[in-house]
């Protein structure tokens, strides 16, 4: 199989999953992992998947596969804290989204896990500084998003 023809199964999968037809999605990421068990990506994307369904425990599995692929992977690093949040697993879950941060500061949704995480463990300030961080981002992401829509 071509790498457009795994592009092509990617993309299946992702629009499966924009219309919560999360179990055609994750029949798309399986058939690239069949493919390409190396393939992060689609590790990522499944573990995408599985939080959305609550299903925390592999999603934080498939995270792991993901960053065992590639370390420097900052959205696996974002979802692998979200994973952990949903298992309570807080000091872990803040680990995992520093790290994301550190390859990615402009993740609204690393901040946010990252301001709740820290809130879970009584450091409100710092939440509270986080929670700004992410509200922040989301503003300028629809901002950007409005101007798309736009053209200009």
């Amino acid at each position: 199989m071509t790498s457009n023809e795994m592009i092509g199964l990617l993309r299946k999968g992702r629009a499966y999953a924009s219309r919560t037809k999360y179990k055609e999605a994750i029949t798309y990421y399986e058939k690239v992992l069949a493919l390409d068990p190396d393939n992060p990506e689609a590790w990522y994307l499944r573990a995408v998947v599985f939080i959305e369904t609550g299903r925390n425990t592999e999603a934080l599995a498939d995270c792991e596969q993901a960053l065992r692929l590639n370390q420097n992977y900052a959205a696996a690093w974002s979802k692998k804290g979200h994973a952990l949040y949903n298992l309570e697993r807080y000091n872990d879950a803040l680990f995992a989204c520093t790290r994301a941060l550190a390859l990615n500061g402009n993740d609204a949704a690393a901040w946010y896990i990252k301001g709740v995480c820290l809130d879970e463990l009584g450091r409100n300030d710092e939440a509270q500084e986080a929670f700004g961080k992410s509200l922040e981002l989301e503003i300028i992401l629809d901002m950007e998003a409005e101007k798309k829509k736009a053209g200009t």
